[in-house]
């Protein structure tokens, strides 16, 4: 056997100055593939282990190979980062694997620190990958693998998609799960979980039908309820977040799911997405209070824009009406509606904020829980909408680390207005989360204090904005923001009521 007989797996920090646990599912994925040959795979986690160097050094007389998975956005910085160190201790192949590497795999190439790129749905070609270098073999005709001989760069097509079903069985052992665990908003030990990959629509923003090539595939029920059973005694959640594209696509999924959550005991609360044109056709009342004993406490839609003519360009397949009908339905059955909506597309930009801001309001006075995430449109390559931002003036990044901020928060588009962040910074982090007079229970304890003086103030004005519409004239959210942002530079902290500040971008 060779003497190259490790393998580090690197999985970047997805956001800046934070360690938010996410489980690595892309290493575990990669891990099950290799199984058996005689390997060790270390797993570096940059969301809990910032300091690798020594484990590197470590190892790097026996290393066949480093891989990383990166997301477009915040991934990218630490997996330069990570490459480079690598480099630095040893030539050694690194391989880019992930979204951003399927998007842009001659981009990513091009870089010195890059040697193979993996593209599409990872499993099989890393393991025809490690399987080549194990035997010193050109692995440059594997497809999916990206290569590069001197000037030459040769990308080949991925093969089919399968089935996950048909991989091995994930190790969850290997990991440590507590660093994971997070506080969700009616929990306090959640974790993210996916039941399925994929999604069979089209949407003209997003890349996963490229990606997954409008499939969905799901697992077993009863696979799922073992790993939540695993989760449930090795990290004593009592919540967990199923972080699927499209969860609800199968009623008879969904639904045997939730039988077999209720009849196995496991008195776990869970949340996930769905799409509200889908989710409206196929589930009755009767579905949604099964899907309520079963734990179910909040679902997350794509809502996108309240302006139809975006809902329309973007190929959403649904009504701005299915977004309202979608929260009156779920309020019915004490399951919190989540939205997540992208404003500032390039055609009519204020008339989709301004549309899109109403569709909210509507939706919160229907339900004051109702919670929402809004975010600035981000055109990404290999999406049918792309072409039409570098139409309007949109300055692709030339190389990979410019990929660092393109993010939903931080992206600047030509287009934009400068008070278009305003805009946003007044509604989502001051009139949104105090629509709601219950918001400061979802503070943690040592700041609720503070917030529910604040909510309970103010309620009743923010109340009355959102009934009438007049928001005109917002000089009492104007002085708060102004005062936190004082507060978090003082005191080194940032605070927001939404989700964050936009202008920390």
């Amino acid at each position: 056997m060779s003497e190259k007989n490790v393998i580090v797996l690197f999985y970047p920090s997805p956001w800046q100055g934070e360690q938010r646990g996410r489980i690595p599912y892309a290493l575990l994925y990669l891990e099950r593939m290799i199984r058996g040959k005689g390997l060790e795979v270390i797993f570096i986690n940059e969301q809990t282990s910032r300091d690798y160097l020594p484990i590197l050094e470590s190892v790097k007389d026996r290393l066949l190979l480093a891989g990383v998975s990166a997301m477009t956005g915040h991934q990218i910085l630490g997996g330069i980062r990570f490459s480079q160190a690598v480099k630095k201790l040893i030539d050694v192949p690194v391989v880019w694997g992930g979204w951003h590497a399927t998007l842009l795999p001659e981009q990513v190439l091009i870089e010195p620190y890059v040697d193979y790129v993996i593209c599409g749905q990872g499993e099989m070609p890393f393991q025809k990958l490690v399987e080549e270098l194990m035997a010193s073999r050109d692995p440059s005709g594997v497809p999916g693998v990206g290569s590069k001989k001197k000037d030459k760069i040769l990308v080949n097509p991925p093969a089919s998609f399968q089935d996950i079903n048909q991989f091995p069985e994930v190790d969850y052992r290997l990991l440590d799960f507590n660093p994971y665990v997070f506080k969700s908003a009616y929990s306090n030990r959640c974790i993210g979980y996916f039941c399925s990959h994929g999604c069979p629509y089209n949407c003209k923003f997003c890349c996963v039908a490229k990606i997954y090539g409008r499939k969905w595939y799901r697992k077993k029920v009863a696979d799922v309820i073992t790993d939540l059973r695993f989760f449930k005694k090795q990290a004593r959640i009592d919540s967990v977040t199923f972080d699927d594209d499209n969860f609800f696509v199968n009623k008879a999924f969904a639904l045997e799911l939730a039988k077999e959550l209720i009849d196995q005991k496991l008195d776990l609360l869970w949340d996930t997405s769905a799409h509200a044109g889908l989710f409206l056709k196929i589930f009755k009342e009767e579905d949604l209070e099964l899907l309520y004993r079963s734990g179910c406490r909040q679902v997350y839609i794509g809502a996108e824009s309240g302006d139809q003519e975006v809902l329309d360009l973007i190929a959403k397949e649904a009504k701005v009406e299915d977004n309202l009908r979608f929260a009156a339905l779920l309020k019915r059955h004490r399951i919190t509606p989540l939205f997540s909506t992208m404003v500032g597309f390039p055609d009519n930009p204020d008339k989709d904020i301004r549309l899109t801001l109403d569709m909210i309001r509507q939706a919160k006075l229907t339900d004051p829980s109702l919670r929402a995430r809004i975010f600035f449109y981000t055109p990404y390559p290999g999406t049918e909408l792309y072409a039409k931002a570098l139409q309007h003036g949109l300055k692709a990044p030339e190389r990979l680390a410019d990929w660092a901020t393109y993010t939903l928060r931080k992206f600047h588009a030509p287009w934009f207005k400068k008070d278009y962040r305003w805009a946003l910074e007044i509604f989502a982090n001051f009139y949104l989360p105090l629509a709601n007079p219950d918001f400061y229970k979802l503070i943690p304890e040592k700041q609720r204090w503070a917030v529910f003086i604040i909510n309970k103030l103010l309620y009743p004005l923010v109340y009355l904005r959102f009934k009438f519409k007049r928001f005109q004239f917002p000089v009492e959210a104007i002085l708060f923001l102004f005062l936190l942002r004082i507060f978090n530079k003082l005191a080194g902290t940032r605070y927001a009521l939404g989700y964050e500040s936009y202008f920390d971008a």
